[in-house]
């Protein structure tokens, strides 16, 4: 069986999973500003458990956003790093995706063991007064996207084209319903205490594994979807030594 190691850093926590030989290991701490800090000592740590080094991973898949653009940069950058020094394959899974995911397993029905919603408004706090937003539906053992990420602010959410009272809203950008639309408080309920999570995402991970969806180091890039950002290429940096 493939070892296939899954992390994410798009949001205030930091969570990591590693399945191996057919057993998970998880481990996630709620820790906005010590992803940096936390993330490898997290996958030295599934790994220990394990009982595997990181040259026997297979695959690794991450949160490539759009998320804090912090989190998104670590997640990119240990993702390749990682690939580089061991030579598993990578795959980047939207965060808003795992966001959607992660709200549907969290709903799932204990007495039949089936997911309870299977269409999901995600939208996450993308602060400087926006919010990300996208929205999933499962068919088929698939999770597709209705509406592609976007960045907006909180009254540009749009889901004309959903049928709403169908639908169920999951993640922290619900803290600004009352500046979103009239149409978004329809929908069927909402849950702001739900985020991207490692364990849920390697779901995601197996089945893209299996397609054969994984690639290269330098094939997989992050989504930001914002084109400002708080920092500049070098080129575009002023040069001291014009001065």
């Amino acid at each position: 069986m493939s070892n296939i190691l899954v992390f994410d850093t798009s949001s205030a926590w930091c969570s990591v999973t590693l399945s191996a030989k057919g057993i998970i290991h998880s481990v996630a701490e709620m820790q906005p500003r010590k992803h940096a800090q936390l993330i490898m000592p997290m996958i030295d740590d599934v790994c220990q458990r394990a009982g595997i080094k990181p040259t026997e991973l297979d695959g690794i898949a991450f949160g490539k956003g759009p998320g804090s653009f912090t989190g998104v940069r670590i997640a990119i950058s240990v993702a390749q790093g990682l690939s580089l020094a061991t030579g598993a394959r990578l795959y980047g899974i939207s965060s808003l995706a795992a966001l959607a995911w992660q709200g549907m397993k969290k709903m799932t029905d204990a007495s039949t063991d089936s997911l309870a919603a299977q269409q999901v408004l995600a939208v996450m706090n993308a602060h400087m007064g926006e919010v990300f937003y996208g929205a999933y539906h499962y068919s088929d053992h698939r999770l597709e996207a209705v509406i592609e990420d976007r960045l907006t602010k909180p009254a540009g959410v749009d889901i004309s084209t959903l049928e709403a009272s169908n639908w169920i809203g999951m993640g922290d950008g619900f803290q600004f319903l009352t500046e979103m639309p009239e149409a978004v408080s329809s929908l069927n309920s909402i849950d702001e205490d739900v985020y991207p999570m490692a364990e849920s995402m390697m779901d995601l991970a197996i089945r893209a594994w299996d397609e054969g969806l994984f690639t290269a180091a330098e094939l997989q890039e992050p989504v930001y979807l914002r084109d400002t950002v708080a920092w500049k290429k070098l080129a575009e940096q002023p040069s001291l030594l014009k001065r």
